[in-house]
């Protein structure tokens, strides 16, 4: 992949954090940051016979506070030793930052922005940019300073396989350790003769055995490519949504494919990393 670092700054506490966690990974990485940030018009009415001059007072005060908001996240972004360059653009954010993800090498979101309500998980412009970006999507919650770990999960599937690609890179580039865990499920198309009520010893072994043998293939190359990561795989049985969501208790980041072997073509964002980018108790990289 090639290109900028994105990320979306408002302002906000959720967006200071996004934008640290971007201008080190640009720094890591060697890439610039471009930090954007967006205005627009509200939608309430200015009330009628609203003359031409108040409204073009309230355009030149949106515009200057979005230029203002802009320099300030500049200003961190060099103090953190990343290379960025800022842009001011008239428009909603998730359409800015999704546009602006065609060749970028990542953009990078707060899981809240300036208008972020403490009873959801996931604000709109995250949960739309996590859907819809054409490049790896960021979504960041804390900083944690008292784990180096990422987990990413995998199932064997394309849209697994670029997530676990995505990981060992980031993983060689930031130095963290490499969790790599595959979490199954009996499949439900057996049916009871096939399987038993009880599932017998013997038949979980041999399914969680496959399972391995098929995680260690996919893993080989990605060991060779990436040998300063320090890698640790897991394969368990169980709902992949828990347990990716309890490993990330202790993990610093989680990624996953935006589509795993159950996904559909007309849903973008696959059940798993639906669930896991609004449960996930750190920052989650998406994956497409």
């Amino acid at each position: 992949m090639s290109g900028s670092i994105i990320v979306g700054f408002d302002g906000s506490e959720g967006s200071r954090l996004a934008l640290m966690w971007a201008a080190k990974a640009a720094k890591d990485r060697g890439r610039t940051l471009e930090v954007i940030t967006t205005w627009s018009m509200p939608s309430a009415d200015l009330g009628i016979g609203a003359s031409s001059t108040l409204q073009q007072e309230l355009i030149d005060e949106l515009r200057q506070e979005a230029h203002t908001t802009n320099d300030e996240a500049l200003k961190i972004a060099a103090e953190v030793g990343a290379n960025a360059i800022g842009e001011v653009l008239v428009g909603r954010t998730p359409a800015s930052l999704v546009k602006h993800s065609e060749g970028a090498n990542m953009v990078v979101v707060g899981s809240h922005g300036s208008g972020g309500l403490t009873g959801f998980l996931l604000g709109s412009v995250s949960r739309q940019v996590a859907t819809h970006a054409k490049c790896p999507t960021v979504v960041v919650r804390a900083l944690r300073e008292d784990s180096r770990d990422m987990v990413v999960g995998v199932d064997g599937s394309p849209h697994s396989l670029k997530a676990l690609e995505w990981a060992f890179e980031q993983a060689s580039y930031s130095g963290m350790a490499l969790h790599v865990l595959h979490s199954w499920e009996i499949p439900p198309t057996w049916s009871m003769v096939e399987v038993p009520s009880y599932e017998p010893e013997v038949l979980i072994r041999d399914y969680g055995n496959a399972e391995l043998r098929e995680t260690s293939e996919a893993m080989a190359g990605f060991r060779e490519r990436f040998p300063d990561v320090l890698v640790r795989q897991e394969v368990m049985k169980g709902s992949p949504v828990k347990s990716l969501v309890k490993a990330s208790e202790k993990a610093a980041l989680l990624v996953v494919g935006s589509r795993g072997l159950g996904g559909f073509r007309g849903l973008l964002l696959g059940s798993v990393s639906h669930a896991v980018v609004h449960k996930a108790a750190c920052s989650v990289a998406v994956v497409p």
